[in-house]
């Protein structure tokens, strides 16, 4: 038994570059899976945490009236309240840099109470003072300011009012400012008041004591209290239930992290066809020490549990490096998608079963995928084996086509025969082709899902043919609409109307499922003047609005509901009106909410004055973001002279840039796995071509022999390793166009709730065959020079 462990130690230390090789080939899987899980591991715990740590309202209750604190002290003593507040949220808007933006203000009654939407204090005052503000913190990169410096913010009612910044806070609730291109500012209702606004309180935001973890039970709760404030004279406009207990990006990270561990697991699975490949040559190598151990006695089970236990000490040495590295990986996965969450890690560990995952994977797919060819090799006979004498026994079927070829193509004789000795081991070359052609097919497909990506956002500028949207409080004159038409740059003008609707309850109120920053879940209705103009989403089924004050509707795609069809008719309620519509059509409008697009008359009929958001839509001559700058002043300057009231005022622009912000990290992502598939593959090109160089170390000796010389054997194993990269390229883009249209729907909907198209990147094709070319002529440097410097006398020697 001693023999036997120096043996396994001898084969381990002999050849340290092919021990490497497989290590490296284990570890990179298993830091892959670790890196993954591990990253998804603390993600899901940590959004849980950080969510759960702002004690999301269940249910928010807005009515058309202000809110009393005596009012909220009585919904707290009803039955199964564990706690409410007053609140309430508008859209302002903030100058920076002579430049608008969208900006969130949430008014709280008391920042020191922390059982009910709660944000965690960074810095500054809890309280801030009358004329100031606390920022989320992602919003100070948007603001472009500093704790301390003031901020001019305009509300819809008010003038530009200076607010200073007086502290910071973390609400893990909200997605990054960046993601939405807007600041978030919390402010007292004596500041909101100090703004202009004369509202107060408006959302009694609560808290269920049971029953918090169904949707439906929750709106049964709210409604009961809903019914409470109607009895007592109070108007309920809305009842909003997001989902209970879910981030607003909850669904998304988990869809996207789902589909890093399936390639995870795939690179791992790569990995151990490469061992599987490498145990296949190192038993080549080794056929007549194995005849010589069966004559002196060793039984098949003795051989091939020696090399299980070499690969089992890959496994180990595998597991040594690629753990610790995964917990490196894991740790920027979380730290890259907690940013992206707005989350702070709070516990950053990964937990324990990560670590057994990649155990019981790292050392079972590789002995699995080492056990056919081992227990082939332990099973050849004495005689068999000790008649090795180096030169491949492979049956070569009839290859004149390859003569036909290379007469018809003027190939060279050394390419003739690289090609032949390509396909002399077919079985092998399939699985060669499999693994360079998976990485080719992952890098292509993370390229081309990026470009669709870009073409999808590009769809954002071709549906809006405007580049400014301004959300008014009141109808224009008509004396402002020429007005702002004969500004000089000004294309086209055009004027709609805005909602907010929700599918219509059985019960007397309006149930929406938005959430506190009133984008993530709302649904709007929008009034369209017909024919229109500057809005052309993409049709997708049915017919577009052509029948001016028609009850006719199209959905966008995050509108629609799965069993919908044209023809159906649909029940909306805006506020407390509700109205029936036939649905049409269906359209796509990349970047938009849930959207229910119907005719100006229609929409007027179907809606309170009260309930109204006017739009306004402006198209320049020039779509260049300097140059639409520039006629959004104007347009400002022509609006703050007819004292109108603007809500919000959102160039094209700003719309592109928060929807390319969300999914960064996957295309990133989705390139790292890509770059490691690659490098599997062209480990299993080396050692390919490593093994049939052993295989073929005689007949190289023949060639010398007849005299070939070294520069021939070289160029022979070069081709041999291009034309086998070549022939990967084909399988690797036939791949690369099933997965990008899967993943690609994947991605659409989980981000733009529709599929993205099928896109084939140039830069994708051209890249990859640049880098097959490098790495094959790389993989088959060492194998070539080895061949080339192996003298006739040593190679006609070979045992």
């Amino acid at each position: 038994m001693q023999t036997f462990y120096l043996k396994v130690l001898r084969d381990v230390t002999t050849d340290y570059a092919r021990s490497l090789t497989l290590v490296l080939a284990i570890a990179l899987g298993v830091s892959a899976i670790g890196a993954i899980l591990g990253g998804y591991a603390v993600v899901s715990r940590e959004m849980t945490v950080n969510y759960g740590s702002t004690r999301p309202a269940a249910a928010t209750i807005e009515l058309e009236g202000d809110i009393t604190r005596a009012l909220v002290d009585s919904v707290r003593a009803l039955p199964n309240i564990e706690t409410a507040a007053r609140r309430t949220t508008l859209t302002a808007r903030m100058r920076v840099q002579n430049r608008w933006y969208p900006m969130l203000l949430f008014v709280v009654d008391d920042m020191n109470d922390h059982t009910i939407s709660t944000v965690r204090l960074l810095s500054g005052r809890a309280e801030p003072p009358a004329g100031t503000m606390l920022v989320e913190r992602t919003a100070l990169a948007i603001m472009q300011a500093r704790e301390g410096e003031r901020m001019f913010v305009k509300t819809a009612n008010g003038p530009l009012t200076p607010l200073r910044i007086v502290g910071t806070v973390h609400d893990p609730a909200l997605a990054p400012a960046a993601q939405e291109q807007a600041g978030y500012g919390y402010i007292t209702l004596t500041t909101l008041h100090s703004l202009g606004e004369k509202q107060g309180f408006d959302q009694i935001k609560l808290r269920f004591v049971t029953g918090g973890e169904s949707a439906e039970t929750i709106t049964k709760q709210a409604e009961t209290v809903a019914t409470w404030l109607a009895q007592r004279g109070h108007a309920v406009h809305e009842i909003q239930v997001p989902p209970p207990n879910r981030h607003p990006h909850q669904s998304q990270m988990t869809t996207m992290l789902s589909i890093f561990i399936v390639f995870s697991f795939l690179v791992l699975l790569l990995a151990s066809i490469l061992v599987s490949v490498s145990v296949a040559t190192l038993m080549v190598k080794q056929v007549r020490q194995i005849g010589i151990m069966k004559t002196i006695g060793a039984g098949s089970g003795q051989i091939a549990g020696l090399y299980l236990l070499q690969i089992g000490l890959y496994c180990l040495a595998a597991l040594v490096v690629g753990i610790p590295l995964s917990r490196v990986g894991a740790s920027v996965l979380a730290t890259r998608v907690g940013t992206l969450l707005n989350l702070d890690l709070t516990n950053p560990s990964v937990p324990g079963w990560v670590a057994g995952v990649q155990v019981v994977t790292g050392l079972l797919l590789p002995l699995l995928a080492v056990l056919f060819p081992v227990v082939r090799g332990s099973r050849l006979s004495v005689r068999k084996a000790l008649d090795n004498v180096g030169v491949s026994s492979a049956k070569v079927r009839p290859m004149g086509w390859i003569n036909r070829l290379g007469t018809w193509l003027s190939l060279s004789e050394t390419v003739r025969l690289s090609v032949r000795n390509v396909f002399r081991q077919q079985a092998r070359l399939i699985m060669t082709l499999g693994l360079l052609a998976a990485g080719g097919a992952m890098f292509m497909t993370a390229l081309n899902v990026s470009a669709a990506w870009d073409k999808s956002l590009a769809q954002i500028y071709a549906q809006r043919l405007f580049d400014l949207e301004i959300r008014l409080g009141q109808p224009l004159s008509p004396a402002t609409l020429a007005q702002l038409r004969a500004v000089e740059g000004v294309n086209t003008v055009e004027a709609g109307a805005l909602a907010p609707v929700s599918f219509a309850s059985n019960g007397p109120y309006t149930i929406s499922h938005a959430y506190p920053d009133k984008g993530h879940g709302s649904f709007k209705l929008q009034a369209l003047s017909l024919p229109a103009r500057l809005l052309r989403p993409t049709l997708t089924a049915g017919r577009w609005l052509s029948q001016p004050g028609a009850m006719d509707v199209v959905l966008n795609q995050s509108a629609r509901r799965a069993g919908t069809k044209s023809g159906d008719l649909i029940v909306l309620s805006v506020g407390r009106k509700k109205s029936t519509w036939r649905v049409v059509g269906f359209a796509e409008d990349v970047g938009s909410p849930a959207t229910a697009y119907v005719s100006a008359g229609a929409f007027a009929r179907a809606t309170l004055p009260t309930d109204r958001t006017y739009l306004l839509r402006i198209a320049f001559a020039n779509r260049d973001r300097a140059y639409t700058t520039d006629r959004i002043r104007m347009v400002d300057a022509i609006l703050a002279q007819a004292n109108v009231v603007v809500v919000s005022s959102v160039p094209t622009w700003l719309v592109k840039n928060a929807v390319g912000e969300h999914m960064k990290i996957l295309v990133n992502a989705l390139l790292a796995m890509a770059v490691l598939m690659a490098l599997v593959g062209s480990l299993a090109l080396f050692s390919t071509m490593s093994l049939n160089v052993l295989e073929r170390t005689r007949e190289i000796g023949v060639m010398r022999a007849i005299g070939a010389t070294p520069a021939t054997v070289n160029a022979l194993i070069v081709w041999e390793g291009l034309i086998i990269g070549f022939l990967s390229f084909f399988v690797a883009f036939a791949g690369s166009l099933l997965l990008s249209f899967y993943l690609g729907r994947s991605v659409g909907n989980m981000s733009f709730r529709t599929p993205l198209n099928l896109t084939i990147s140039p830069l994708a094709t051209g890249g990859w065959v640049v880098i097959l070319v490098v790495g094959s002529y790389l993989a088959t440097l060492f194998p070539a020079r080895r061949a080339s410097r192996i003298t006739t006398r040593e190679a006609l020697a070979y045992e």
